[in-house]
């Protein structure tokens, strides 16, 4: 029930901060993810810090997300004609969003927690720049851009407070999350920058038909799964809540698996 209540409250903070009537009327309203947040919850739990301290920093965090996520949105839509006018809006709301979490930690003077955080956005930038590029690069350099991406925001909490036992951990849960994500819009959507860019490496010896692009990622689920339920077993003190969240995910991956198997 804790972790129910902290997660509507860091919800709650995000939704006030994130509001804008005119924005709403034109873009959809940026999406808050409870599965990071949870995330981000279960290490601050760890940190032994005040409740009212785990509320500022995961929505904080989950606001910051939120503004990249949105930024990169438009970066993604310039492959694709769309409405002009709503790409402006985008962007404007992107910055909204960043200005929000600037605001929040300016209001309690955590100068400290500024700075190792600024130095995330940096890190998550730099990767996406690697990661869009059309340069030469292998697929592990593509695996470990997309993992940084993900995962160094809140691998910074993890460094601030100590807390190393997580790195791995949050590495392969949200490379793992954001994947199934991926495999999931290209099956609905037959779009999804993630899976164009690993069948692109994948295929650097062109032996890959454009109906493989739709299977691209399913070695790496079934790899990063197993990986992170051996992580769930060694690691039989993390937080509960979290813990069956994310055998819940891996139920899932497997049942998906083994549907498209005998499928």
């Amino acid at each position: 029930m804790v972790m129910q209540e902290l997660i509507e409250s860091v919800k709650k903070r995000v939704i006030e901060r994130t509001s804008n009537h005119y924005l709403q009327k034109h873009i959809p309203n940026p999406v808050i993810d409870e599965h990071k947040i949870l995330l981000i919850i279960s290490v601050l739990l760890e940190a032994n810090i005040k409740k009212q301290e785990i509320i500022t920093y995961a929505a904080t965090i989950t606001l910051i997300q939120i503004a990249l996520d949105t930024h990169e949105l438009v970066t993604n839509e310039k492959m694709h004609k769309g409405n002009e006018r709503n790409r402006q809006l985008t962007v404007l709301a992107g910055d909204l969003y960043s200005g929000q979490y600037y605001k929040i930690l300016a209001e309690i003077e955590d100068f400290k927690m500024l700075k190792i955080l600024a130095e995330g956005i940096k890190e998550v930038n730099e990767n996406k720049i690697f990661f869009y590029q059309q340069n030469d690069k292998t697929i592990e350099q593509v695996i470990e851009s997309l993992k940084n991406i993900e995962g160094a925001l809140i691998k910074k909490l993890v460094d601030f407070y100590q807390l190393d036992r997580w790195n791995s951990l949050i590495e392969e849960y949200l490379f793992l999350y954001r994947i199934r994500k991926e495999k999931e819009l290209y099956d609905s959507t037959q779009r999804s920058i993630v899976v164009e860019t690993f069948y692109k490496y994948e295929n650097k010896n062109h032996l890959l038909s454009i109906s493989d692009k739709a299977t691209v990622l399913d070695k790496y689920l079934k790899e990063t799964s197993s990986r992170l339920e051996e992580m769930l077993e060694n690691l039989p003190e993390l937080q509960t809540v979290f813990r069956e969240n994310t055998y819940q995910l891996l139920n899932a991956l497997n049942k998906q698996q083994l549907y498209v198997e005998e499928g």
